[in-house]
C-alpha cells in the first residue's frame, strides 16, 4: 500500500476552491452589539424582488425586499459582486431581529488592518429570504467589493460593530436559501 505526504497540485487547488467557496456561503463574523449578536455574511450578488413581483410572477426563490433602501441589482452599472447582508439576533433567546436599525460601510483596509481608503456607504435594504417568513429576515445589500481586505462597520442602533473581511473576484456562492 502506497501513501503519499504530500497533496498533488490538482487536489490541492480542488480543496482551497472548495474551502473558498463554503467560506463564503457561511458566516463570516460574529460580534455582540448591546443586547444582540450580529452575524455578516459575503455572498455572490443576487436579485432582490417586490412583494408584488413575488406574487404577481410567482417567484419563489430569492429575497423579498420587505423595506429599507433602494437595492443594487446585480445588473447595475456599478458592477455589484457581492451580497453583503447581516442578521441579527437578540442575544439572549437567539431570536431574529425584525426591526432592526442597521446602518453599513466598508472600506479597504492594508496589510496591518489599517484603513487604506474612502469609505463606502451601504443603503441597507430588509429583506426576507422568500417563503421563509420574518425568521430569515437580514439587512443589506449588492456591493462592488473587488478583491481585496476590507474593514465592515455594521452599527444596530447605536452599537457599533466591525468586521475584517477579504473578498475575491471569483464569485461567491449564492445564499442557501433554506439556511437563514
Amino acid at each position: 500500500m502506497r501513501t503519499y505526504r504530500a497533496w498533488s497540485p490538482a487536489v490541492a487547488l480542488m480543496l482551497a476552491v472548495a474551502s473558498a467557496a463554503s467560506a463564503h456561503a457561511a458566516v463570516i463574523g460574529r460580534r455582540v452589539v448591546g443586547p444582540d449578536r450580529v452575524e455578516l455574511q459575503l455572498l455572490a450578488a443576487e436579485p432582490l424582488f417586490s412583494k408584488q413581483d413575488v406574487a404577481t410572477k410567482h417567484i419563489t426563490q430569492g429575497m423579498e425586499i420587505e423595506g429599507g433602501a433602494a437595492p443594487v441589482m446585480p445588473d447595475a452599472a456599478s458592477h455589484p459582486n457581492h451580497h453583503l447582508i447581516v442578521q441579527v439576533f437578540k442575544r439572549k433567546t437567539d431570536e431574529v431581529v425584525t426591526n432592526a436599525t442597521v446602518t453599513m460601510k466598508f472600506g479597504p483596509i492594508d496589510d496591518k488592518g489599517r484603513p487604506a481608503g474612502e469609505q463606502v456607504e451601504v443603503p441597507v435594504v430588509v429583506m426576507q429570504v422568500i417563503g421563509k417568513g420574518p425568521s430569515s429576515t437580514h439587512y443589506g445589500n449588492n456591493v462592488t467589493m473587488p478583491a481585496g481586505r476590507y474593514r465592515v462597520i455594521v452599527t444596530v442602533g447605536a452599537e457599533p460593530a466591525v468586521f475584517n473581511v477579504t473578498a475575491s473576484d471569483v464569485p461567491s456562492m449564492p445564499m442557501q436559501h433554506g439556511k437563514m
